[in-house]
């Protein structure tokens, strides 16, 4: 076995990152078994012991995903999502490029709370008797390509908007649990984290707009075209008391989210409500267990809801497990590079990038990225990634928050193929979109968005003190 001068199981730490890297790569496992390796091989070659790394599997990050991913299945049984969705696009009906717009800012709203593929079947499953209505209207050769345009759309509109919250998407907790290892100082809040994902997500849906609504424009249109999103509306009723529990339970969690840890500059300090408490560890995972828990005790009022309550016990068992495993395997991945010295000693062979310009290198990283995330788990691809590039980042004297968020987002802008994301394997499922189209469509905005993301994030970073 190689030897790592003054770090006696880094050598070890390396094969088994590699190890784990080449089979989430491949997929030649379930991702979740790779996850467990680190379980199994860190106590037998000396890394940690189990007591030590058993606990990265289900951390303060982890419940933060699993309290999300419950009042996002409460959106769901209630079809809260679906009423949003609806109301939305009932006030954007006009004309193909306005219901376009509707489409795409409710797909990236219900995106930044709940699982991008949930959204992208709700609207998929509103937009197709649209889109079959007018190829019964028109020549279906002529409406397939327009109608092409308004599924990619969707899709793409998933993926930005996950960009927008740090529950919006598996790569974004992988972020805040590297920079809990390599850079605790440096944690952005939610509101902090908002302040960047929000506005990147305003622009890509720009982009969006940019590259696919001209083809939208052509697009014939009947008032009376809209007429299945009013019946779909009509068909729901008027809002329901456990609706309205569940929205008020996600605005309620979204502010406690954003207010916990305050605002801080050069010559302001505005506290957060955790200040204010007599003990400060609460985290963003407490709240959210919290607040989850309680619509396991709200009473349904309407039929259909099994059990009468808005979670039950069959909500624990719709949990992803897959991903929190997932979740943990990478988180423990880290953990084992920092304590077994395969950090210091994978930054220190990169020093030399230190002379690289931070801009330069945050456009190399969202390069390199942004393609990789074609053909591999986003999510597994940060789990992989994010560690090295912390470790080269403390080691040039680099940003790790800037080279960190840069890679985190562009994970999430996987445009080309149907392999890429789940919202893009839905669409393209449809049969509706050519395989060239979502290619040419996906290239030139994947090219586009390398650029946007790293300008977004060189600008607006030295505007958040607290980062």
């Amino acid at each position: 076995m190689v030897e790592i001068p003054g770090h006696a199981q880094a050598a070890a730490m390396l094969g088994i990152a590699l190890w784990m890297a080449i089979w989430w790569i491949s997929e030649c496992v379930p991702l979740a078994l790779t996850a467990l390796i680190p379980l199994v091989c860190f106590p037998l070659f000396g890394i940690a012991t189990g007591k030590e790394i058993a606990p990265r599997y289900l951390n303060s990050i982890i419940f933060l995903f699993i309290g999300g991913f419950l009042i996002a299945q409460a959106m769901q049984n209630t079809n809260l999502h679906k009423r949003i969705a609806l109301n939305m696009l009932a006030r954007l009906h006009a004309s193909p490029l306005q219901l376009a717009l509707g489409f795409a800012g409710a797909t990236a709203f219900l995106s930044m709370w709940i699982s991008n593929t949930a959204t992208t079947m709700l609207m998929v499953t509103i937009a197709l008797p649209l889109l079959q209505r007018l190829m019964e209207e028109h020549q279906s050769e002529d409406i397939a390509p327009m109608a092409a345009s308004f599924l990619l759309i969707i899709a793409y509109s998933a993926n930005i908007g996950g960009m927008g919250t740090p529950v919006g998407t598996a790569p974004n907790l992988v972020f805040l649990e590297n920079m809990r290892i390599y850079a605790p100082e440096s944690v952005p809040s939610f509101l902090e984290w908002m302040m960047v994902g929000v506005p990147l997500m305003i622009v890509g849906l720009a982009v969006l707009f940019a590259v696919l609504g001209p083809g939208l424009a052509r697009l014939p249109w009947k008032q009376s075209n809209a007429s299945a999103i009013q019946q779909s509306l009509l068909e729901l009723g008027p809002i329901r008391f456990e609706e309205k529990a569940v929205g008020w339970t996600l605005g309620i969690t979204a502010l406690l989210w954003m207010s916990r840890k305050g605002i801080q500059g050069e010559d302001f300090n505005i506290p957060g409500w955790n200040a204010l408490l007599p003990y400060h560890g609460v985290d963003d995972g407490t709240v959210a267990i919290l607040m989850a828990s309680l619509l396991f005790l709200f009473r349904s009022q309407s039929q259909g809801i099994k059990h009468g309550a808005i979670l039950n016990t069959a909500s624990f068992r719709k949990l992803p497990w897959d991903i929190i495993l997932l979740l943990g395997g990478g988180f423990a991945l880290a953990y084992g590079m920092q304590h077994s010295g395969l950090s210091s000693w994978v930054g220190s062979q990169l020093e030399f990038l230190s002379d690289v310009p931070l801009p330069v290198m945050m456009l190399a990283i969202a390069c390199i990225i942004i393609f990789l995330t074609e053909i591999t788990s986003n999510t597994a691809t940060t789990q992989v990634m994010l560690p090295i590039l912390a470790a080269a980042s403390l080691a040039g004297s680099m940003d790790i928050t800037s080279i960190l968020l840069v890679a985190t987002l562009t994970s999430s802008c996987a445009f080309m193929l149907p392999v890429a994301t789940p919202p893009n394997a839905i669409v393209f499922g449809t049969g509706h979109i050519p395989m060239h189209q979502m290619v040419k469509t996906g290239i030139r905005l994947n090219l586009i968005m390398i650029f946007i993301v790293t300008g977004m994030v060189y600008l607006i970073r030295p505007l958040l003190p607290g980062l």
